[in-house]
C-alpha cells in the first residue's frame, strides 16, 4: 500500500467516522437531551430539512481537511472545540428555536467559519523563538517550589472547608467556597494547579513512567476536588491517562484515534440508555450519563444558543467584561455575565451559565463579527502555544494541555490565558529543558524511516574521491 493510498483511507475512514457521530449526537438530542432535561433549556422544535442538511455539512465538513497527524499540540484542543462545541452548536440551535432558522443559519455558520480561522494557525510556520537556557535541575526545582507554594496557599485558604464528597453532594460545597472568593485571589492557585501544574506532573508521570510523579499530580487534583468541588479537576485524571493510552496505538493516524474515541464516548452512554427500555437509570448511570451526554458533549450548544438570543435583546458588552478594558468601556450588567445569562433563561438568580470563548467573547462582545474576530486571537494563541512547545514532543505537551483543552471549551479566551493555567503553559514550554525523548511505542515503519533517512545523511556527507 502506497503512502497516498493509506492517507486516502485514513481520511475516508476519518470522514465517515464523524458522519457517524453527528448522526448519533442528533439521536441522543432527541431521544436523551430533550426528554430527560427539557425543564433546564433542551427543547424540541422540529426544524426544516434544509436547515438540518446544513447542519450536517457544517458539522462533518472539516473532517475533510483537519490534520491527521498531531504535529502541534494544540490540534488536540482543537478537536476538543470540534466536539463539544461545534458540532453541537450546529444542531442545539436549531432545535430549541429560540430565534428564527434564517438568524440561526447565520449563527452556524459563524460558528463555522470561527473554526475554520482558529484552524488557519496550522498553515504558518512555528516562530524560530531564542529560548532562555535554563540548567534542568534548577528548572524543575523551580517548578517544584511554586507547585508547593501553589498547594500550601489553597490548603492554607480552605483549610476547614476541605471535604471529598460525591458528585451528588458537591453543590453546597461550590457555595460555601464561592463565598471565599470574593475579594480574594484564591481561584489563580485553584486553576494553576488544576489546569497547568498538575497535568504537567501526571503527563510527566505517565510518559517517564514515574508512577510517584503521576500520583502526585493526581493527589493535587485531588485536593482542588475537595476545595471547591469541580468534577473536571477528578476527571481530568482520565483525560490524561485516557489521551496517553490513545497516543500509544499504532498504524492509524491521531485525527482517526479522535473520532473513533469521540463516537465510542458517545455512543457508549447513549447505548446504556437504550438497554434500560425505560427503567430507572440507576445513580452511577445517570451520573455518566449527564456528564458525557449532558454536561460534556451538549450543553455548549445550548449555551451558544442563549448567548446569541440574549446579546440579540439585551446590550453587547463590547469587551467591557474583560479586565483592564473595563477601565476603559462601561459594563451594561450589575452580575457577571454568566449570572446575567443564566437567570434569565431559567429563573436562579444563581445559575452561573459560564460558555465558550465564542459564545462569551464571541456573541455577547460583538454578535457574530465577534466570533470571527475572537477566532483570529484564538488562532494567534494556538500559535504561540505550538512555537512555545516547539522543542517538546508534541504527544507530552498534549497531554499536559488535555485538561486546560477541556477548560478552553467552557471559558472565555482571556480567562483560559490569564487563570486558566493556559498562558501559565506557555511559559512552562518556553522555559523547560527539551523533552523530546522516544517514550511512547514507536512503531517498526518509523524505526525504519530514521535507520533509512540517517543512512542516506551519511552517504550524502561521504566526500566524493
Amino acid at each position: 500500500m502506497t503512502v497516498l493510498t493509506k492517507l486516502s483511507r485514513q481520511r475516508l475512514l476519518l470522514v465517515l467516522s464523524i458522519c457517524a457521530y453527528v448522526g448519533c449526537f442528533q439521536w441522543v438530542y432527541i431521544h436523551y437531551l430533550y426528554p430527560t432535561w427539557g425543564y433546564f433549556g433542551f427543547a424540541y422544535n422540529q426544524p426544516t430539512t434544509g436547515y438540518l442538511f446544513l447542519a450536517f455539512v457544517l458539522s462533518a465538513a472539516p473532517s475533510l481537511w483537519m490534520p491527521l497527524e498531531l504535529t502541534r499540540p494544540s490540534l488536540l484542543a482543537y478537536w476538543v472545540l470540534y466536539f463539544t462545541v461545534v458540532i453541537p452548536s450546529m444542531f442545539v440551535p436549531l432545535y430549541i428555536g429560540l430565534n428564527p432558522l434564517p438568524e440561526i443559519g447565520m449563527l452556524m455558520l459563524a460558528i463555522f467559519g470561527g473554526f475554520v480561522i482558529v484552524g488557519t494557525s496550522y498553515w504558518f510556520p512555528l516562530l524560530r523563538l531564542k529560548y532562555i537556557r535554563v540548567p534542568s535541575g534548577a528548572f524543575w526545582k523551580g517548578f517544584a517550589l511554586v507547585a508547593i507554594v501553589l498547594v500550601f496557599w489553597i490548603i492554607v485558604g480552605f483549610w476547614k472547608d476541605l471535604h471529598v464528597l460525591s458528585f451528588l453532594d458537591i453543590y453546597d460545597l461550590r457555595d460555601s467556597a464561592s463565598d471565599k472568593f470574593a475579594n480574594s485571589l484564591l481561584n489563580y492557585p485553584l486553576m494553576w494547579l488544576s489546569g497547568a501544574i498538575d497535568p504537567i506532573l501526571m503527563s510527566c508521570g505517565l510518559y517517564y513512567r514515574r508512577f510517584p510523579v503521576f500520583v502526585a499530580g493526581a493527589l493535587g487534583q485531588l485536593l482542588v476536588y475537595s476545595a471547591i468541588g469541580t468534577k473536571g479537576s477528578i476527571l481530568s485524571i482520565l483525560f490524561v491517562v485516557g489521551f496517553y493510552f490513545l497516543f500509544k496505538i499504532e498504524r492509524i493516524s491521531f485525527a482517526l484515534k479522535m473520532a473513533c474515541g469521540g463516537l465510542a464516548i458517545l455512543t457508549g452512554p447513549a447505548l446504556a440508555y437504550v438497554s434500560l427500555s425505560g427503567k430507572d437509570a440507576g445513580s452511577l448511570l445517570a451520573m455518566i450519563l449527564f456528564i458525557v451526554l449532558m454536561r460534556t458533549l451538549g450543553i455548549n450548544g445550548m449555551l451558544t444558543a442563549q448567548y446569541y438570543d440574549f446579546f440579540q435583546r439585551n446590550p453587547m458588552t463590547y469587551y467591557s467584561h474583560v479586565k483592564g478594558i473595563s477601565w476603559f468601556v462601561h459594563y451594561p450588567y450589575a452580575n457577571p455575565m454568566g449570572i446575567e445569562v443564566g437567570s434569565f433563561y431559567s429563573g436562579d438568580a444563581t445559575l452561573d451559565a459560564t460558555a465558550h470563548f465564542w459564545a462569551m467573547d464571541g456573541l455577547a462582545a460583538l454578535g457574530l463579527t465577534g466570533v470571527l474576530l475572537i477566532s483570529v486571537l484564538c488562532a494567534l494563541v494556538f500559535w504561540l502555544l505550538d512555537s512555545a512547545a516547539a522543542r517538546h514532543d508534541a504527544r507530552l505537551a498534549a497531554l499536559m494541555i488535555a485538561y486546560a483543552a477541556y477548560n478552553f471549551a467552557n471559558i472565555p479566551l482571556f480567562t483560559a490565558l490569564l487563570s486558566g493555567g493556559l498562558g501559565l503553559l506557555i511559559i512552562f514550554f518556553y522555559l523547560a529543558p527539551s523533552q523530546r525523548g522516544r517514550h511512547f511505542t514507536v512503531s517498526r515503519k518509523e524505526v525504519k524511516n530514521h535507520i533509512t533517512g540517517t543512512l542516506q545523511r551519511r552517504a550524502i556527507s561521504i566526500p566524493q574521491q
